[in-house]
């Protein structure tokens, strides 16, 4: 992500948008929730007449030698915050993980060179049928953009992995019903039915009740309430949810560090818990690798 660094640098306060608004000018947010700024420009009616206030324009709220936003939101909330830059793309900046993203994800051809192709999936995961790759591929590149799957060795590891988890992007459910985690407290399923109302779900199989709570209130949604679980077998969410259970939930299990020490094995024992499917995963990656030309 090319503004990673930079990000990083300047956007290291609890609030973004009291540390900015304020710069340039007078600044109000309007109906659209994207902060106005204006500027005072002296018009001199004649000798001694004071200022008066100029042409409401836009000015920069942050400058730097690469790049200038324009605007800041306050449809943000505690952990995000969205800057409109030039270009009038979206930038959101996640406090929690410290990074940005693009809230639409830059098109094929772009310019990104971390773009995956569908073409490209097919080939790490010949057995994926054509048209559940056309149904990932948007976001599952939305993901790995978001939750810094920003190398091509990472991004080897993480589509082999959920290639097999998600049974070469054929399903978003795991088949068996979930009952063999009932009373599971290491998946937080502490009450009745939450081995089959958490059963795996996603591309990457998100399980049990503690990554649902987790995951709900990371995303702003109440995973736990009546059919609300079933929204991760959908996209975005299946891909989001594998970006967050890689980066976020297993962040002590280090998953793009492993991935970086290109250790497969290791990679599937955090994702799996053992080494169900290990040669699948060791092929798909072997394929991601000569894809992206790594050697």
């Amino acid at each position: 992500m090319e503004y990673d660094v930079l990000i990083r640098d300047i956007f290291a306060t609890p609030s973004i948008i009291e540390q900015l608004s304020g710069r340039g000018g007078q600044s109000f947010f309007g109906a659209d929730r994207w902060l106005n700024t204006t500027v005072l420009s002296p018009a001199i009616a004649g000798p001694g007449a004071a200022p008066l206030l100029g042409a409401f324009m836009r000015v920069p709220v942050h400058t730097t030698p690469s790049y200038t936003i324009y605007q800041v939101s306050n449809k943000g909330s505690l952990t995000l915050d969205y800057y409109r830059l030039p270009d009038h793309r979206t930038l959101v900046y996640d406090r929690r993980t410290r990074f940005a993203y693009w809230e639409q994800p830059l098109a094929v051809g772009s310019g990104n060179p971390l773009e995956v192709t569908a073409a490209q999936l097919k080939a790490i995961c010949p057995e994926a049928r054509p048209a559940n790759i056309q149904k990932h591929i948007g976001p599952l590149n939305t993901a790995m953009q978001k939750y810094q799957i920003n190398t091509r060795l990472r991004q080897a590891h993480f589509l082999a992995q959920v290639a097999v988890e998600s049974d070469r992007f054929l399903v978003t459910r795991e088949y068996a019903s979930g009952k063999e985690y009932e009373g599971r407290l290491d998946l937080g399923n502490t009450q009745p039915g939450d081995g089959v109302r958490f059963a795996g779900r996603g591309l990457i199989q998100i399980t049990g009740r503690d990554v649902y709570v987790k995951y709900g209130r990371y995303i702003g949604r109440d995973l736990t309430q009546g059919t609300n679980m079933k929204l991760v077998e959908q996209e975005p969410w299946a891909a989001d949810a594998a970006g967050y259970f890689w980066l976020i939930y297993k962040k002590s299990k280090d998953l793009n560090g492993r991935a970086d020490r290109d250790n497969v094995e290791s990679v599937t024992r955090a994702v799996n818990g053992g080494h169900n499917g290990l040669a699948a995963r060791i092929r798909y990656t072997a394929n991601a690798k000569k894809v992206f030309g790594l050697k």
